[in-house]
């Protein structure tokens, strides 16, 4: 597979204070990854490099697209955002306004803003929030809503900064499906995040420490390292706690992420 983004010898300061140091990541084409750490790890401020909201030169290349202050719009255009991290992150009042305003600044007719907004939304079971005011929306659907604002241009890169801190367990059960049907298709996903639960679709976890990758591990292996996940104050979901001690009694031989699958397992 090859490279959709990588990032070389990266060096971040900000307010007289260093952070990254010779910092490199690569996401392969294609891939669902996640990258996990405690508060203060860097996750939000990768996110903003990542997504060109920081700027560097020439350290970012997304699809191989060279970010700088020539290439950014060509760079932005490829990759779509949905952050936890903003106060304010809508622009309007209307959900429908919201949706076109990205779309109208890449010149598309109205007409057309009109059938992807429906088919976007179609696709999430959200059609009933096109003509609403964003206000009135519960903190779950807009972070619903932050998502379908991240994919409406059809990006090839999908970055999730925490999004699902505010969302309920039915609607993250509903969008991670939905984020793996994309991630088939081809959409690249990073999942930003310090939710454990929202991870086992991922490909690879890269796990963030102090501004630095301290390790890469497929699923398996990041939860066998339970003594390391609860040092960085990481909480290891239930049904993946609980399969871990029953695997240490040799109840079962492998690790759960499905309660109703390990409940299974045992009634065998």
């Amino acid at each position: 597979m090859s490279k959709i983004l990588e990032i070389s010898d990266l060096n971040y300061s900000k307010d007289n204070r260093n952070f990254f140091k010779d910092f490199h990541l690569e996401i392969e084409k294609g891939s669902f990854i996640s990258i996990i750490g405690p508060n203060k790890a860097g996750k939000s401020m990768l996110t903003k490099i990542i997504c060109a909201i920081y700027p560097t030169t020439d350290k970012c290349i997304l699809d191989e697209i060279y970010l700088n202050k020539e290439n950014v719009l060509d760079y932005i255009q490829k990759i779509g955002i949905a952050t936890n991290d903003f106060k304010s992150p809508f622009l309007f009042k209307k959900v429908k306004d919201e949706l076109s305003y990205p779309l109208e600044n890449l010149g598309y007719t109205s007409y057309k803003i009109e059938k992807i907004i429906d088919k976007i939304l179609s696709s999430f079971e959200m059609e009933d929030i096109k003509d609403k005011n964003i206000d009135l929306l519960t903190e779950s659907i807009k972070r619903k809503l932050l998502i379908i604002l991240a994919l409406i241009h059809e990006p090839k890169l999908l970055v999730l900064d925490d999004i699902f801190l505010d969302m309920n367990a039915k609607d993250q059960i509903f969008i991670l499906k939905k984020l793996n049907e994309l991630n088939k298709k081809g959409l690249t996903i990073i999942n930003i995040t310090s939710k454990l639960d929202t991870i086992y679709d991922s490909n690879l976890v890269y796990v963030l420490n102090k501004f630095k990758i301290e390790k890469i591990l497929t699923i398996n292996e990041l939860f066998e390292e339970d003594s390391y996940l609860n040092k960085l104050g990481l909480k290891i979901p239930f049904v993946v706690d609980l399969s871990l001690k029953l695997k240490f009694y040799n109840l079962v031989d492998k690790i759960f992420y499905n309660l109703e699958e390990l409940e299974d397992s045992l009634w065998k």
